[in-house]
């Protein structure tokens, strides 16, 4: 079995060995001595030899000398003779251990200070532990920081763990922060995690390849905030910075990896709890359901005390959802409306209320969601995730039954700690709506000539047009700066901006400059379409382009508000008028990367 030390680090079972041997030998030297002196004294009345005279001498041994022994008289009693050599053993053992423990410590902080492209993970919480384990076990190098070295901890093995405050640039340093390819900051709180992510730009200031820092936000609706103002300013120097919710993750992770199933009609779903992960499922599963081409609107029922309200909230949020489910409130308890019969049956139902002993007792008592296929009740689970294994077992070993397969137990932090969907920040998010707009929309014909290598699922789409469409997704913010609008979560209400056709060109003509300076810049000239040859007859000016490219980047202005909405976002207007004049020549402070015609 491996062993952890207290700061994380493998701790040989040889050594441990060795430290208790010589913990039992310093034990034996200290009885020995204790009795040795005790029968020397009796006939040397030089030393007095009461109890606490006797423990004296005998832990003076540990420092390699005691008064009654320094005459050096003859017939030490056997005792007394091995405890004085044992003892100072001991010292001399505890001595190198400390020193060993010492250059090791300087080791692996040198160490941690000067490795490249690690991960650093940041916290104590459930949320930073759970992720650098998993990074581990997928074989990444990882650096913790925390206040103070963890405990015991099996998934530590070979970690380099930093104690400190991870708000203090210098304990990032320690860390190797400078030198990191990503850090997370994943402490329990959403205020430290963004210092965590400021003192982070201060490490990596003037850095090439700009340092990934995730920051986790417990507030769903804070989350979605951070990520509207992160994404409407630029970047500081060598930083990349976004925000993630472990609620929005895991519902997304859910789908993705369980699908709704059924084809031939819209499964009928039953959200139980309008939490954060309970509004996040909702989300989730209509954009699943959107993506299967259905016109059916998918019929979702919705359980909590103030159900009504939530389902307004959503719907003014997320406006896709109006058209993709068929959302029905009901304010009463589950268990009621279960009795009652007031609610069919649904084909899958997901449990997500906050307090998780009242959900995990409501699934295993609702027989009336029983009756459908494997894995039909989903129970969301986090401080009671160890549940799960008592019902799923590991390796097929199970405690409980899971209702013949009925029953999920989903493990709240355990799904959403996958760096992978971690990394699929807001910037990625957007960028594959952007592009699943621009497939659909391939309907003029110069469009529906596009090259199969852009004409594709996003998944098989090549590195080179990703990083175009992220580069529009990323563009966002300054387009919407040009026009005196910013990004904002929607609330409802007739706040939402739209654009006037002036700003529609002054965009459309900034958009087409931005591409065309990534283009250039990737080695691109003018000419007949040819991928393979990098030529492309839209690499002109505004001024010289024609009519139907010209629409094109309009159609992606236009689209814009769409693709934001999807996401839970809308356009405000900060200025009191809108552009109704273009400016006199916007190439004078834009830059370029990719326009809507692919």
């Amino acid at each position: 079995m491996s062993r952890t030390g207290l700061n994380g680090q493998f701790r040989p079972p040889t050594a441990t060995l060795l430290r208790v041997i010589f913990a039992l030998v310093g034990l034996a030297a200290l009885v020995l001595g204790y009795l040795g002196f005790a029968t020397y004294l009796r006939a040397d009345h030089q030393f007095a030899n009461d109890p606490l005279d006797l423990l004296y001498y005998d832990l003076q041994l540990f420092v390699l000398g005691a008064n009654p022994l320094q005459n050096g008289s003859p017939g030490y009693p056997t005792a007394l003779q091995i405890a004085r050599f044992a003892a100072p053993a001991v010292t001399i053992f505890a001595f190198v251990e400390a020193g060993r423990l010492l250059l090791a410590t300087e080791v692996r902080r040198l160490r941690a200070r000067r490795r490249r492209g690690h991960t650093v993970v940041c916290g104590e919480s459930a949320v930073a532990r759970t992720l650098a384990g998993t990074l581990q076990a997928a074989g990444h190098r990882v650096v913790a920081v925390r206040h103070a070295p963890g405990g015991v901890e099996r998934r530590a093995r070979r970690m380099l763990v930093v104690a400190g405050d991870p708000t203090d640039p210098d304990v990032l340093r320690e860390a190797g922060a400078g030198r990191a390819a990503v850090l997370y900051a994943c402490t329990g709180d959403s205020a430290a995690n963004a210092s965590i992510a400021l003192a982070a730009g201060q490490v990596a200031r003037g850095r090439r390849r700009p340092l990934a820092v995730y920051a986790h936000v417990s507030d769903p609706e804070l989350c979605v905030a951070l990520q509207a103002r992160r994404l409407g300013r630029a970047q500081p120097s060598g930083l990349r910075v976004d925000f993630f919710n472990v609620d929005d993750l895991a519902a997304r992770l859910l789908f993705a990896r369980e699908p709704l199933g059924c084809v031939e009609r819209p499964p009928r779903i039953l959200v139980a709890g309008a939490s954060g992960f309970g509004r996040a499922v909702v989300v989730a599963a209509a954009r699943r359901w959107r993506l299967t081409g259905h016109d059916t609107p998918m019929p979702v029922d919705l359980v909590d005390e103030d159900a009504s309200r939530a389902v307004i909230d959503l719907g003014e949020r997320y406006p896709f959802l109006g058209g993709t489910c068929r959302m029905t409130p009901h304010d009463a308890p589950l268990a009621e409306l279960l009795a009652d019969g007031r609610l069919g049956p649904p084909d899958r139902a997901y449990i997500c209320y906050d307090d998780e002993e009242a959900g995990l007792k409501l699934a295993l008592t609702a027989q009336a969601l029983w009756h459908r296929g494997t894995r039909s009740v989903v129970v969301r689970l986090d401080k009671l995730a160890g549940f799960a294994e008592a019902f799923h077992g590991r390796n097929g070993d199970r405690l409980l039954d899971e209702v013949s397969g009925k029953l999920h137990l989903y493990r709240l932090v355990d799904a959403a700690c996958d760096p992978v969907i971690i990394n699929e920040d807001l910037v990625e998010r957007l960028a594959q709506v952007i592009h699943e707009h621009y497939v659909l929309n391939l309907t003029h014909p110069e469009g529906a000539r596009a090259p199969a290598s852009s004409a594709v699922a996003w998944a098989r789409l090549s590195d080179e047009f990703k990083r175009a469409n992220r580069a529009q997704a990323d563009d966002i913010g300054a387009k919407l700066r040009a026009v005196g609008c910013v990004l904002s979560p929607r609330c409802g209400g007739d706040g939402a901006a739209t654009f006037t056709e002036a700003e529609v060109e002054l965009l459309a003509e900034l958009e087409h400059l931005r591409w065309v300076t990534e283009r250039t810049g990737g080695g691109w000239l003018f000419g007949k379409r040819d991928d393979r040859a990098r030529r492309h007859p839209h690499l002109s000016g505004w001024a010289t382009l024609d009519e139907d490219a010209r629409e094109k980047n309009r159609a992606a202005i236009r689209e814009l508000p769409r693709i934001l909405a999807d996401a839970g976002f809308q356009i405000i207007r900060i200025d009191r008028e809108p552009h109704n004049e273009a400016v006199a020549d916007p190439r004078d402070n834009r830059r370029g990367t990719r326009a809507a015609q692919g």
